[in-house]
């Protein structure tokens, strides 16, 4: 009980970590630092990617302290893993090596923009670095409005319009174009529809890039992408009720979705995640979830095998949730209720749990026995009732209980 009394502990600090450490916005920079193919741009590649660079560090220093910003470029062989890399990674305060890094990117290599795009897709896979709370946008900045190494422009704008649809509506696109052709604006423009895109700006003046890059890192209340959820009957209509953020933690060891977020929530077995969204007090949301995937238990098929009492437990419960603990169902109302006692419980002394807890999250988990420790957990962040001891039967009979 000490060893589960301590994972219990440290789970629980490491999602009050995640909690504190989503940024509201991230942005991710990807920089055409390929050189033209035609003699005269190629020629004034330099000052070219000069004006670019500048423009490009003072959007990155002129971001929120509390935005996460990276660095990717795109340029090389076609057939080279190198033609894209990631130069700076995604983190808050990275403004100024951002400003420096692009600075010292020398151009040199083909267009390789499908690649560019990929991976900067790509970077916003995974459960780290954090995605943002509010919105998620990759700015590319290109000199070019098609790849010089796919022979069929239509299969670059298939895979950008799959990669961008399969990472999930909250990650958006801006073009900006500087001295991109004339000839290939078209090409850039059905790359921006492809991804869901505005239409590109066009720049052809060094000191008209900055303020263009300015304003899609620090965008507008009405551009920003804002989540929504139903308001409960009865609350009244106004933008003036405080907002508070909500995380919904997938604390169980199979593969789960959660539907009636805002945002997407799902994960794979064995990966435990959580999403993030914001409520204004008086409103609602349902939240149901569905269990899939292989056991998570590693030694679940030799159970089967082995013990016909043994039967997997694929059977969501909730805690954190107006129902109560270990509701079947789940249903939250942002009250001032809820978000008093999670002030009253951040330090842990009021908590019923005796450890840090919070009523602005909500989580899933199962009861599978090789995972129990997840639904503790899951109940203990929540200041909830912990869950009981599972009945065990044996392959002889006998159960945990005699």
């Amino acid at each position: 009980m000490a060893l589960i009394a301590v994972i219990v502990l440290i789970l629980a600090a490491a999602a009050f970590f995640v909690y504190r450490s989503i940024p509201d916005h991230r942005t991710a920079f990807l920089v055409d630092a390929s050189v033209p193919a035609a003699p005269a741009a190629a020629a004034r590649r330099g000052a070219d990617f000069a004006a670019v660079a500048r423009a490009v560090g003072s959007a990155a220093q002129n971001a929120g302290n509390g935005d996460a910003l990276s660095l990717r470029r795109f340029g090389g062989d076609c057939d080279e893993p190198g033609n894209t890399s990631q130069v700076v990674r995604s983190g808050t305060g990275r403004g100024s090596e951002i400003a420096d890094s692009v600075r010292r990117l020398a151009p040199g290599g083909r267009a390789t923009l499908r690649s560019g795009i990929a991976a900067a897709i790509d970077d916003f896979d995974g459960l780290y670095p954090f995605r943002g709370e509010k919105s998620n946008r990759i700015i590319v900045v290109t000199s070019t409005g098609k790849d010089a190494c796919a022979s069929d422009q239509r299969a670059l704008l298939k895979e950008a319009h799959d990669k961008a649809k399969a990472a999930g509506l909250e990650l958006e696109f801006r073009f900006v174009g500087y001295r991109v052709p004339v000839d290939e604006r078209a090409g850039l423009n059905q790359l921006a529809a492809a991804v869901g895109a505005p239409a590109p700006s066009f720049v052809s003046a060094p000191g008209a890039l900055a303020p263009v890059l300015r304003k899609l890192v620090l965008p507008k209340e009405d551009e920003a992408r804002k989540v929504t959820v139903p308001s409960s009957p009865g609350a009244p209509e106004t933008s003036t009720r405080p907002e508070h953020p909500f995380v919904v933690g997938l604390s169980t060891g199979w593969a789960v979705t959660v539907t009636g977020t805002p945002v997407r929530c799902a994960t794979t077995t064995n990966a435990p995640t959580n999403c993030r969204f914001t409520m204004r007090e008086g409103e609602r949301v349902t939240l149901r979830a569905m269990v899939s995937g292989p056991n998570p238990n590693p030694m679940g098929d030799l159970a089967e095998q082995n013990n016909p009492y043994y039967r997997p437990n694929r059977t969501p419960y909730w805690y954190g949730c107006d129902e109560g603990s270990r509701s079947r169902t789940c249903t939250v109302t942002m009250t001032r209720e809820r978000v008093e006692t999670s002030e009253k419980w951040a330090d842990g002394a009021s908590s019923p749990t005796g450890m840090a807890a919070s009523r602005l999250l909500a989580c899933v988990t199962t009861e599978e026995t090789s995972e129990l420790t997840l639904a503790r957990t899951c109940a203990a962040m929540t200041g909830s009732e912990a869950p009981p001891e599972p009945r065990v039967t044996y392959a002889d009979g006998s159960t945990s209980e005699q």
